[in-house]
Order: C-alpha cells, then sequence, then structure tokens
C-alpha cells in the first residue's frame, strides 16, 4: 500500500494505492465487508456499487498516516471515470517518483490495485494484455508518466481530482455481524422446532430458480446504460468547436491533436517548434497543466477544455428510434447523404463507418417465451473536418459519443489553404428489432 503526497488544492486530502479488492452481495454489504476485512486483517475500507455486487476495498494504514488526513482510494476514482466505466477493460499505469501506480479495471470493477516498481509494472502490462487476448476482451492502456510505455491514450492524473469525495476511505465499524447472529437466532430455533416436532420431516429446500431469458435481457439493458451516454449530435460538434478556438502555436508549440472522452477533459498534445518546455511551463495557464513532457523533447501534453454536459441516450427513447436500415440510408448511403451537395464532400474525405449491430446477450429468446422489441448496439466512426461538423448535428437521437479525436491536418486540401481541422468521431448505436 502506498499513500500519496497532499492533493494539489486540498492540503490534507491522500489518494491510497495498493488495496485489496472483493466483491460481495449487495444485500449481504455488512457481512461481506466484516468476512473480508477479519480475512484482511484490515481497519478500513471502501465500497462501491457494481451491477447487483459491491466491490470493497480494504486497507490497514498506520496511525500516523491517518493524523488529521483524508484517504480517498485511487483505484476506486479511475474506476468511476467515464471513459473507464465506458470500456470493457481498461489498464491505468501512473508513474509516482520510482512508483507506478496500476489499477487494471474490468467492466467498471477493479481487479488489479498494485504499487510497483518501473520494471514490475512493464511485466504486468503484458501478462494482463496477454491474459485479454486469449479471453478475447478489448483492453484499452492509458499511460501517465516519463518512466512509462505510451498507451492507446494518454491519461492525465488531473482526472482523479475533479472527483473531489468519491472513493473516500472510512473505518471499519465494529460489532458482531448480522450473519453471526442469524446463525446463533437460526441454532436456537432449529433446536426447539426439532425438540418439539420432532416426528416431521423437514421439508426440502426449494432449490433456486434460473433467470428466465427475459430476466437475462432486462439486466443486460441496465447493465448497458447504466453509464450515461451522450448524444453524439450535442456533444461532438460542440467539443469540436471548442477545441478549434485554442490557438494552434504557443510559445514556440505547434498543437498536433486532442483527444477527448464523453466526459472529463482533453487531452492535448503539442510537437516543438522552436520552444521549449521552459518557455510552455512559464507561460501555460493553470487550466493546462499537469503538463506532460516527452523525454525525447519533440513532445508534450497539456490538459484541455472540458467537456461539456448534454442529454444522454436511455432505453425509454428507444420508440423514437431508427431502425437499423433507417440509420444506414440516412448516413452511409451513399457516405455524404447529410449535404445538399453531396459531390463536395467526398473530395474532402467526409466518410461513415457503421458496424453491424449485435444484441445485447448472446443467448437468443426461446421459441415459446414472449417479449417485446429487442435493442441491438452496434459501433460507428465518422472522419471529416471542421466546416463539417454542422453535419455531426443532424446525426439521430441513437447515437452515442465515446470518443473524439480532433487534429491539425498540415495536409488539407488545396481548398481549405492546405491546413486543416479534421476530427474522427466514434461510438455506438442502438437500434430496436
Amino acid at each position: 500500500m502506498h499513500i500519496t503526497e497532499p492533493l494539489p488544492g486540498e492540503r490534507r486530502a491522500r489518494l491510497v494505492f495498493g488495496l485489496d479488492w472483493r466483491a460481495y452481495p449487495l444485500k449481504e454489504r455488512k457481512d461481506g465487508r466484516a468476512r473480508y476485512a477479519e480475512d484482511f486483517s484490515a481497519t478500513h475500507y471502501v465500497e462501491m456499487p457494481v451491477g447487483d455486487v459491491v466491490l470493497g476495498g480494504f486497507c490497514a494504514p498506520d496511525d500516523a498516516d491517518l493524523k488529521r488526513v483524508r484517504l480517498y482510494s485511487g483505484a476506486a476514482r479511475v474506476a468511476m471515470l467515464e471513459r473507464v466505466r465506458s470500456r470493457p477493460a481498461v489498464l491505468v499505469l501512473m508513474q509516482d517518483g520510482q512508483r507506478v501506480h496500476l489499477v487494471y479495471v474490468v467492466r467498471g470493477a477493479v481487479n488489479n490495485d498494485e504499487v510497483l516498481g518501473v520494471a514490475q509494472a512493464q511485466k504486468r502490462r503484458d501478462e494482463i494484455a496477454q491474459q485479454c487476448r486469449r479471453q478475447g476482451v478489448a483492453l484499452v492502456v492509458l499511460a501517465a508518466g516519463e518512466a512509462v510505455a505510451p498507451g492507446d491514450e494518454p491519461f492525465q492524473t488531473v482526472e482523479l481530482l475533479a472527483l473531489k469525495k468519491a472513493g473516500k476511505i472510512a473505518r471499519v465499524p465494529a460489532g458482531v455481524p448480522n450473519a453471526v447472529v442469524f446463525l446463533l437466532a437460526a441454532g436456537v430455533g432449529i433446536f426447539a422446532i426439532r425438540e418439539a416436532v420432532s416426528v416431521f420431516s423437514p421439508p426440502a429446500l426449494p432449490a433456486n430458480a434460473q433467470p428466465t431469458w427475459t430476466q437475462q435481457y432486462e439486466k443486460a439493458v441496465r447493465n448497458e446504460f447504466a453509464v450515461p451516454a451522450p448524444m453524439a449530435s450535442q456533444l461532438a460538434p460542440q467539443i469540436i468547436e471548442s477545441v478549434a478556438a485554442l490557438d494552434s502555436n504557443r510559445w514556440g508549440w505547434q498543437f498536433r491533436d486532442a483527444t477527448c472522452p464523453p466526459s472529463g477533459y482533453c487531452a492535448l498534445s503539442y510537437t516543438r517548434m522552436g520552444g521549449t518546455f521552459d518557455d510552455f511551463a512559464r507561460n501555460a495557464p493553470a487550466s493546462m497543466r499537469p503538463l506532460t513532457f516527452d523525454r525525447s523533447g519533440r513532445s508534450l501534453g497539456a490538459r484541455g477544455p472540458a467537456v461539456p454536459e448534454v442529454a444522454t441516450v436511455v432505453a425509454a427513447q428507444s420508440r423514437a428510434w431508427p431502425g437499423e436500415q433507417q440509420l444506414i440510408d440516412r448516413l452511409q448511403t451513399p457516405a455524404q447523404q447529410l449535404s445538399t451537395r453531396p459531390f463536395e464532400l467526398k473530395s474532402f474525405g467526409y466518410s461513415v463507418q457503421i458496424g453491424a449491430s449485435q444484441p445485447l446477450i448472446n443467448t437468443p429468446p426461446p421459441a415459446r417465451e414472449r417479449h417485446g422489441p429487442l435493442i441491438r448496439a452496434g459501433t460507428w466512426e465518422i472522419d471529416g473536418y471542421r466546416w463539417q461538423a454542422p453535419l455531426l448535428e443532424r446525426l439521430p437521437p441513437n447515437m452515442t459519443l465515446q470518443t473524439l479525436t480532433v487534429s491539425l491536418d498540415t495536409a488539407a486540401p488545396e481548398e481549405l489553404g492546405k491546413v486543416g481541422i479534421r476530427f474522427i468521431a466514434k461510438g455506438k448505436y442502438y437500434v430496436v428489432q
């Protein structure tokens, strides 16, 4: 276990990494917490609900570490980030001096919360990547730190500071667990019944009924929409405009791209064009910090604009969603259908890719079981230039935005002066079968 230095702006707050995590039923939270606290000899815990279970992290900090401070679980804050919860598997690596905090989250649940050396972290990273390949799970790696190899996306530790009250670690309450009380009462009751009615045989316990297909489907729908998914038609154009409004050149550094999740902050990247790290660090405003400098000296990263809050896609609005073929006809047949002058869009590289929709659960419905319309999910990607962003405002309400990359394109068509702001938007869409 490792406790970090005081958090910026919160002298009494600390993040803790390296907790022991276990899952237990939501209805038996008190008993599960007491059982695992005893197993780990833990004095403190943190809990976060994930579906029908509770995920508990346990630790035993020294009394000296608890004086006039508030402890928060760093892994819990990582798992609560929108761009982490919305993906099947995410591995986050954060360098802290000679240590690396490793947090591996699967479907919103913390699987690994470790504090390792740089070499050990790379080894664990390879092991987790191999495990995901064997299981067929798409893994996204987020990395922060000069000693950590780059990941699929950059990670800014400042993202954890936005969740100021999340993941608070509390002392394990003392007392007798409900399970112990229940067992004692049950023992007394059974003894009395046996003495009074010994001639009767106790009835057999009923077998646990398996959930029906409809119940499984309803649970899959709840899990699918548990994490708020912003409407692409509202969020994508706003992000593009906020990034395009940034200065393309700052203190000898040229804007390269911005990677934006569905919530939180965008991550900016700059390329050196004659400036120095000291120039950028000296002039950068507080809103762009913290800064990350590449050891090659050719690039740096900074915090970008905040992602605005917009309306979300919810299952209750499924009746207003267009069908899958309607979606394809509207967006992709031809790919520039949204424009009144489609021949111009093709020459400027506007393209739409739509993946086939898949059911939310792999098991088909039984032939004799009646059910209503079923929701299916698919993926989409739209590439284009800033001036084509108004086309995104016409996207139907069943399309969500997961990631948006905005970059400076120095190979743009001559009509744009050979320099343009290019975007790549990706997300999911939902249709009713």
